[in-house]
């Protein structure tokens, strides 16, 4: 007999943030988020006490997905991030840095909960306001008459991810990938509504980096028994083709939880076999060339089709269901498929499904020489895809290196260096003038508090007081390159007084680039960064408004 426990009275816990076991909390998270941030960030290792899959990483969605956190403020910090990442897939590190250090600098400053919402709220307009004008000077177009951009944008995921161990020459070769697969989702020449297509990524463990490539269509393992003759049988295509989501095992089991009633000399297994055989006799009669199935097909129905001149694939699985039914289009009862061919990969051999008409669906094969480094670069790939998506929707990027946050820190502190402005800005708001001008400060420090992170090796970062780019000095200088800003746009040169980031200095306005011959060689997703830059204000204004913590400890 269980004992009966009295009901323990809920835990509430009164002004949370001024607890300093929370607030080492949350500066153990921005610790962990900022130490892997950029192409230089600290690999993180996670693994339970008790052994299994030990996950290295300095991505933030697998980061934080795999992070329990006790603490309720730390959760809807993390879930947050983790909603950002699923919808835009890059840029979570940037708003859990900056978000989280906003927390903590209005607790460094002081500063009112309510005079720090207001002000963040009007500060991030502003942001919003230049990010989106004419004369920003941290936005660039993506030109898609020209791969570069593209390559650019994809380039600058895959070096931020130092998990994915690819040098210059591999991350070239991947970033084209990626810009390939992107342009074969695009379908070309459809009427109507046009949708996306769908790129089915393979991993292969083992191969060096340079075997991946990028195939038109779908590729899936090569069925048991299988010959490069078989096909050659098959003729010219286009060829029909059946693909079933049901089992075809004809195992009674499969038929659910269900009461069957079998009458006394019925053998229920092989009465499903005849049906199966039944079927198998009509798709040879309607002359399919292929036959799919999810699940299993019976041994039987399998050697009746290769004796028939089928090609039969089982175990599809799930995942590839949706893109086999979209580079079939539909002919009467069944699908059409341009043709098939052998492809090999690295150490497997494949069978490539050719799209009919102009079937958007594109196979990435990756290859890399181990477990862990695959399945960064995997996750990776698909992400970087994602953000070229996002591109068509809003065609821009913004210069990354740390150059957009300086330049955004320092077009707001111009935005609000004359006292009338802030003293008028500040009455509206219904604060005090000094409590607006630790506002700007705070969510300045904190801007430029992301753009210091992407430093590892204890350099200094420095500003430019003429474009208002992030510098890190060279310690081995050459002579056959100049020295670049963060983003790569701006060239060093003797007359570019530069300060120490985050340090006072006197207030600019940023000289707009105009007509240079350089290119950015990093970039960060305009929708992305966007997105996560009011989310943070929004979220740290959520977790500073936060009152009470009650916990229900039954």
């Amino acid at each position: 007999m269980s004992r009966i426990c009295k009901k323990k009275p809920a835990v509430c816990t009164d002004e949370p943030l001024s607890d300093s076991v929370i607030c080492q909390k949350i500066a153990l998270l921005r610790n962990i988020l900022s130490t892997a941030y950029g192409p230089t960030g600290r690999l993180k290792q996670i693994h339970n006490n008790v052994g299994g899959h030990v996950l290295t990483t300095s991505t933030s969605t697998a980061l934080l997905k795999r992070v329990d956190m006790s603490e309720p403020l730390l959760k809807l910090i993390s879930t947050s991030v983790q909603h950002h990442g699923t919808r835009y897939s890059d840029c979570g590190l940037f708003m859990g840095i900056f978000m989280l250090t906003l927390i903590e600098n209005t607790q460094k400053y002081n500063l009112r909960t309510v005079a720090a919402a207001k002000s963040y709220k009007r500060l991030v307009e502003e942001c919003n306001l230049y990010l989106k004008g004419d004369s920003c000077g941290c936005k660039v177009s993506v030109d898609f008459n020209s791969c570069d951009s593209l390559v650019a944008l994809a380039r600058s995921m895959i070096t931020s991810k130092p998990a994915c161990m690819l040098n210059s020459r591999e991350t070239q070769h991947i970033s084209s990938l990626i810009a390939q697969a992107f342009l074969y989702s695009i379908p070309c020449n459809s009427p109507g509504v046009t949708c996306f297509g769908r790129t089915v990524t393979i991993g292969i463990e083992g191969q060096p980096v340079s075997d991946s490539s990028v195939f038109s269509g779908l590729l899936v393992d090569v069925p048991e028994m299988l010959q490069p003759a078989d096909l050659k049988r098959l003729g010219s295509g286009p060829f029909k083709v059946v693909l079933f989501s049901a089992s075809l095992s004809g195992d009674i089991s499969e038929v659910g939880d269900v009461t069957l009633e079998i009458h006394r000399g019925v053998d229920p297994e092989l009465d499903l076999l005849q049906q199966l055989l039944r079927l198998g006799e009509q798709v040879v009669k309607d002359n399919v060339s292929l036959f799919a199935c999810q699940k299993v097909v019976h041994p039987v129905l399998q050697h009746y089709f290769r004796e028939h001149g089928v090609v039969v694939i089982e175990r599809l699985g799930l995942a590839q269901m949706e893109p086999f039914i979209q580079i079939t289009v539909p002919a009467e009862a069944y699908g059409l498929a341009r043709g098939f061919c052998f492809q090999s990969c690295g150490s497997r051999e494949l069978l490539q499904l050719l799209p009919s008409k102009d079937a958007a669906i594109s196979t990435m094969v990756l290859c890399h020489r181990n477990e862990t480094m695959l399945e960064e670069l995997k996750m990776t790939c698909q992400r970087a895809e994602h953000v070229l998506r996002l591109t068509l929707r809003e065609p821009y990027a913004l210069l990354g290196g740390g150059c957009t946050e300086t330049l955004l820190a320092t077009h707001i502190t111009h935005m609000n260096q004359s006292t009338a402005t802030t003293t008028t800005t500040a009455a509206a708001l219904g604060v005090s003038h000094s409590e607006f001008l630790m506002a700007v400060e705070a969510f300045c420090s904190s801007l430029h508090a992301v753009a210091l992170s992407l430093e590892h090796d204890g350099q200094d970062c420095l500003i430019d007081l003429t474009y208002a780019h992030r510098w890190v000095p060279d310690i081995y200088p050459q002579t056959s390159a100049r020295q670049t800003c963060g983003c790569g746009l701006v060239e060093d040169r003797s007359d570019l007084e530069k300060t120490p980031l985050n340090t006072s200095c006197n207030t600019f306005s940023p000289v707009f680039l105009e007509n240079t011959g350089n290119k950015p060689r990093i970039l960060d997703s305009f929708s992305a960064k966007l997105n996560a830059l009011n989310v943070a204000v929004e979220m740290a204004n959520f977790v500073l408004d936060v009152k009470y913590l009650i916990k229900d400890i039954n």
